[in-house]
């Protein structure tokens, strides 16, 4: 059963029903897609992905380039996911090294012959596991010194884009991504009349409200695991 649309699919669908077969035309479209896609995935469609992230030396880790937020941050024990607690007071290291790269908050560093200990979110809380805080400066997600466990799990809400990098689309979402497409393809256009945009603004609400009972339609385990179907557990390099 196939789940998921490329927004490549949609746009030549769409060239067709227009009667166009002009490359600009396409990449016009494709880059209002793009933005379609991002805006469905943050409140509609959020296609769930689950990827283990490799923990740098200063207990970070980088989170991936089709982010928008997190479900769940945790490790692998005993096959089941254990999650670490968020601790949103925790200290976020800021010190560099000569070569402008953060210093580790693992072990102490030798600086002048003496041994220089952070201690970023030591203390407080009774999660075993250790603490988490995303850092939305730079793209990752901070652990704290206890941190137990070598690799770190993310359950994490994607945009849309597939590890080729072509963005797809849930097909509960496919005819409201068509109509996002129409839509703003026409919201700029002078010589529109301005009755037919707003035609076309409803159409899009319209068709998003459809998309978004769809997905209400599951219950929560059921739409995790329609979300996952072609997802696997893979090492963030």
């Amino acid at each position: 059963m196939v789940l998921y649309t490329k927004l490549d699919e949609v746009i030549k669908s769409l060239l067709i029903q227009m009667g166009e077969q002009t490359e600009h035309k396409y990449m016009q479209l494709l880059d209002i897609g793009i933005r379609g896609v991002k805006e469905l995935s943050m409140d509609t469609t959020q296609q769930i992905k689950v990827v283990s992230l490799t923990v740098n030396d200063n207990l970070t880790a980088d989170l991936p380039c089709d982010y928008i937020n997190y479900r769940r941050i945790g490790i692998c024990e005993d096959g089941q996911l254990k999650s670490l607690g968020l601790d949103s007071n925790m200290c976020i290291a800021t010190e560099f090294n000569g070569c402008g790269a953060p210093m580790s908050r693992a072990s102490g560093k030798l600086v002048n012959n003496e041994n220089i200990y952070w201690s970023y979110g030591l203390g407080g809380g009774n999660n075993k596991n250790g603490y988490y805080r995303i850092n939305k400066e730079t793209n990752q997600i901070a652990l704290s010194s206890d941190f137990v466990g070598g690799s770190l799990v993310l359950e994490y809400i994607s945009d849309g884009s597939g590890e080729s990098g072509e963005y797809e689309i849930h097909v509960f979402g496919e005819e409201a991504l068509r109509s996002y497409i129409w839509w703003k393809h026409l919201q700029r256009k002078k010589n529109i009349p301005l009755q037919e945009k707003e035609l076309a603004r409803r159409d899009w609400y319209n068709e998003k409200r459809i998309a978004t009972a769809r997905f209400s339609s599951f219950n929560k385990e059921e739409a995790l695991q329609a979300s996952r179907i072609n997802n696997k557990l893979s090492p963030k390099l």
